[in-house]
């Protein structure tokens, strides 16, 4: 395989051997957590391992003598339990599905890269140390924890024991051979089934313990449908961590992978559901029909791996806090210490996204249409705006795929034009040669939506919103290397202000914009301190500041503009949110409700959508996701509040009103342009059918 840029193509070799010879090849897969033969459980023991834990034996105890039964009744619910969840490695299995994934991916993606060095690395890592492994990806697709196990699976490395979720144990014969490579099943919530969770936590720490195989979960919890990363989920991390703080492993190595597609299959379904049409259920009839996207070989492109240097649990869970558990068994980590590890591992996967030359396309085809609402870009001047702002984006650390810095005018045209090709449903050159968003909106068999989880959007919103967002999602993996930076402009805009004013006005929208961002809700002032001043240097050293004594301007470059308009549509969303709630009429509205805000925002932003005003939202304010992502800050700040009524909320109207106030002091500048206004432009798509569940 030849690297290209560090990466190396894993297909390249594929598509010259023979794929059944490779699958059974002679193997002896590498295992990552070396154990004394008397320290590994087989399935088996593993089950009755769990099953006579002394907390689980308790558990069973408290809840017979609940339901007054015989504790062998319990017992018996939780050997059925266990046999629903636990894993169970099957290599024969492994290597039939290989054929058949190798096969699929093969007409699915031209390359599959990944950084070949780090593999090496690894596996002399795992040949020498006793430590336990947990692969810790990025979750942009359902294809994730496919790829990384084909990936293991071609550098002779055993499979892990994956956290599977409930959906995929529920589709016919395909949960079992899931199972057969490593997934063991997990529900989505568990927190009111005390013998579930007993039996949950103790069989992943005999699987960190015991099994000499790592382990492999999704720290955001879900697949980000906005493709950039969420807020971590803290739940099966800390049950990790319990291991090692109970000091039964000498540590626990996590590996970050971030994981970046050209184009992911999911893009449509994607739209629709921050739409809010709910997403198809999974089903192995539906996997079947999902075949159809072989039709048209290396239609999405590529996918790439970025694995990156293992962090390791002793950076986080000191000797103090190890002997703390000495001396109180029912010592428990601090919650910092678990919140830290996820924020970094996020922060990890961020730092190392792969950025594709669509990406890039994307954010500045976006700018375009804001500022300069009535010149498109032609192939040259987008060549030329591409060049600059890839050489700036690198210059911060971002990794772009392929790089543009040796290469010649003729060899980025094909470059951009590859990529355009790849994603022609959505972006092409119409017949003036101009840069040209398409209509993607497909229209859906029933007039009625009925399980539709926001506003009913009408087809002129919807022929707007659908082409915009699936743009926007494209936009969103580069929000890493810009947010804090757009955060910056939009607290001191064009006039000039007291840069403590300015700090002032960057804390608070850094905090409400933390769960849209996946930053720490309650950072040290030193973190946001260095953030601060990092950016300032940078858009100083650009010229899109000017400070002079205490003083700080804006100045309208083209990066100013670019890096301001980004961030608007996130602030937006916060002021429609906050504003619905603080006008929230119980008496039309009813209580509030997550689903009811969802819907009533939507409404809101959908009329703001079409008024002939200078501060239009953009499309992308309709995404459900941003709402929600708001109302969960708002609720950890303790700005709506919980009552005792299940699903409920009520808001604290003092503090919204002081949070509306400060919002609207904001020097924001809405863009001039809007998708609104070149709606009428967009090229019309070939017929499409998609199937969803309305």
């Amino acid at each position: 395989m030849q690297s290209n840029n560090e990466f190396s193509d894993l297909l390249e070799k594929r598509r010259k051997d023979c794929d059944f010879l490779w699958v059974s090849r002679p193997m002896d897969p590498l295992l990552p957590h070396l154990l004394p033969p008397e320290l590994k459980l087989s399935r088996s023991q593993t089950i009755n391992a769990v099953l006579n834990t002394p907390r689980v034996k308790e558990v069973i105890s408290d809840i017979a003598n609940q339901q007054n039964v015989y504790q062998y009744i319990v017992k018996r619910n939780a050997y059925a339990i266990l046999q629903e969840m636990a894993s169970k490695a099957y290599l024969p299995t492994v290597r039939w599905l290989g054929f058949i994934i190798t096969k699929a991916l093969k007409k699915m993606f031209r390359s599959i890269y990944i950084n070949e060095s780090m593999i090496f690395d690894l596996r002399k890592q795992m040949c020498s140390y006793q430590v336990q492994y947990i692969y810790v990806p990025s979750h942009r697709s359902y294809l994730d924890f496919i790829l990384l196990s084909y990936i293991l699976f071609s550098y002779d490395m055993s499979l892990p024991n994956i956290a599977s979720g409930m959906d995929f144990y529920q589709m016919r014969i395909v949960g079992e051979l899931l199972r057969k490579t490593g997934a063991f099943y997990m529900r989505r919530s568990f927190s009111n089934d005390p013998l579930y969770k007993e039996l949950f936590k103790a069989y992943v720490s005999f699987l960190v313990d015991h099994n000499d195989r790592a382990i492999e979960f999704f720290i955001e919890g879900t697949r980000s449908r906005s493709q950039k990363s969420i807020v971590p989920k803290y739940g099966l991390l800390s049950i990790i961590l319990e291991s090692y703080l109970q000091g039964n492993v000498p540590d626990i190595q996590f590996l970050p992978i971030s994981i970046s597609y050209n184009r992911p299959p999911e893009e449509m379904l994607f739209v629709y559901e921050l739409l809010g049409v709910p997403k198809p259920k999974e089903s192995t009839i539906a996997l079947l029909r999902s075949l159809s996207i072989l039709k048209n070989p290396g239609a999405h492109g590529s996918v790439f791996f970025n694995i990156t240097k293992p962090i390791s649990a002793s950076q986080y869970v000191t000797s103090k806090h190890r002997k703390s558990r000495v001396m109180d068994p029912d010592y428990k980590l601090p919650t910092t210490v678990i919140e830290n590890l996820a924020y970094d591992i996020i922060n990890t996967h961020q730092e190392n996204t792969v950025l594709t030359t669509f990406n890039i396309i994307a954010l500045l085809f976006n700018e375009r249409v804001q500022t300069y609402p009535g010149s498109s870009y032609t192939l040259e001047t987008l060549i030329e705006d591409y060049r600059w702002f890839t050489s700036w984006l690198s210059s911060l650390g971002a990794t772009i795929h392929p790089t543009t810095e040796n290469m010649n005018a003729d060899e980025l045209n094909r470059e951009i034009l590859e990529s355009l090709k790849t994603h022609s449903e959505l972006l092409t050159f119409d017949e003036s040669n101009m840069l040209s968003l398409k209509s993607s909106n497909i229209e859906m068999n029933s007039e009625k939506y009925t399980n539709v989880k926001g506003h009913t959007l009408n087809k002129r919103t919807m022929a707007v919103a659908v082409p915009t967002i699936n743009l926007t999602i494209y936009v969103n993996p580069v929000l890493f290397f810009l947010a804090k930076l757009g955060i910056v402009t939009a607290t001191i805009g064009l006039d000039s202000i007291h840069i403590d004013k300015a700090f002032e006005q960057y804390v608070l929208l850094r905090k409400v914009l933390s769960t849209e961002f996946a930053l720490p809700l309650k950072a040290s002032s030193s973190t946001i301190d260095y953030e601060w001043k990092k950016s300032i240097d940078i858009l100083t050293k650009e010229g899109c500041l000017h400070i002079q004594g205490n003083t700080v301007t804006g100045r309208k470059t083209t990066l100013f503009s670019l890096l301001h308009n980004l961030i608007i549509p996130f602030i937006d969303a916060v002021c429609f949110t906050c504003t619905t709630l603080l006008h929230w009429d119980e008496s039309v509205l009813g209580t509030i409700t997550n689903q009811k805000v969802l819907k009533e925002c939507q409404k809101q932003v959908e009329i703001a959508l079409f008024e002939e005003t200078k501060f239009r939202p953009h499309p992308y304010c309709l995404s459900l996701d941003l709402f929600n992502s708001t109302f969960s800050n708002l609720l950890q700040q303790g700005i709506i509040i919980t009552p005792d009524k299940y699903n409920t909320y009520l808001v604290d109207r003092v503090q919204m009103a002081h949070l509306i106030t400060q919002l609207r002091q904001l020097p924001l500048l809405h863009p001039l342009g809007s998708y609104v206004d070149i709606s009428s432009l967009l090229v019309l798509p070939t017929s499409v059918h998609m199937q969803a569940k309305l």
